[in-house]
């Protein structure tokens, strides 16, 4: 069954979230699907938002709808709005969302570092894929130390009523002895599906891998 969204969110920051919704993105648009992205907060802005501009320059949107949300600092947006004394609304934000999730035949909503980053006080995204009904995608890393922040990551979703689609493991290099191991361990923990993704050179993946994550979302 096709699927109209999905959350990109992850075990920590900088394991992969961008890459993920890149290749997705693209081998939707492959298939003929009017494809958007949204990253409803982007942290680290010094002037563009860098991979808001990566995946609009992709999808043919504007930097304005893709990522209506900006922070200059390196941090959580909570954070962003404590340190920037600039608030939004969410109320605004899921306004914005509903109407990208009509005008698309396949949405990607890209998180900002892992699940539990807070969004607000409160409110973090595992509360937004909630309130948003989105299925969701868990981007995890491949080497040493992915078993615990992976387990943990997905027992809190669990713990909020969320089951991801499958986990991601991105970054495979075959240097790290224990990706032989990893993979296998984690399904076993989570009883989902284990996607393993190679370490590239550029940005997109062979085409057998990005099949692998467009079949998870029904296409």
């Amino acid at each position: 069954m096709h699927q109209k969204a999905i959350l990109i969110t992850a075990t920590d920051t900088g394991v992969g979230k961008t890459f993920v919704s890149y290749n997705l993105a693209y081998t939707l648009r492959e298939k003929g699907l009017r494809v958007g992205y949204l990253k409803p907060i982007e942290t680290d802005v010094k002037d563009v938002p860098q991979d808001g501009y990566l995946l609009s320059s992709l999808t043919g949107q504007s930097l304005e709808e893709a990522v209506p949300v900006r922070y200059t600092l390196p941090l959580s947006p909570y954070a962003g709005i404590l340190e920037e004394k600039r608030d939004f609304s969410l109320e605004d934000l899921k306004e914005h969302f509903l109407k990208l999730l009509e005008k698309y035949d396949f949405l990607i909503v890209e998180g900002a570092g892992g699940v539990a980053v807070p969004i607000k006080k409160d409110y973090n995204y595992a509360h937004l894929a909630k309130d948003w009904n989105l299925k969701t995608l868990l981007v995890a890393r491949a080497g040493l130390g992915t078993i615990n922040h992976t387990f943990l990551s997905w027992y809190y979703m669990k713990s909020m009523n969320i089951e991801p689609v499958a986990i991601v493991m991105n970054g495979f290099e075959g240097i790290d002895v224990s990706e032989k191991t990893n993979p296998l361990i984690v399904e076993e923990l989570t009883n989902l599906r284990v996607i393993k993704l190679r370490k590239v050179e550029d940005l997109l993946l062979p085409y057998e891998e990005r099949k692998l994550l467009a079949e998870l979302v029904g296409f």
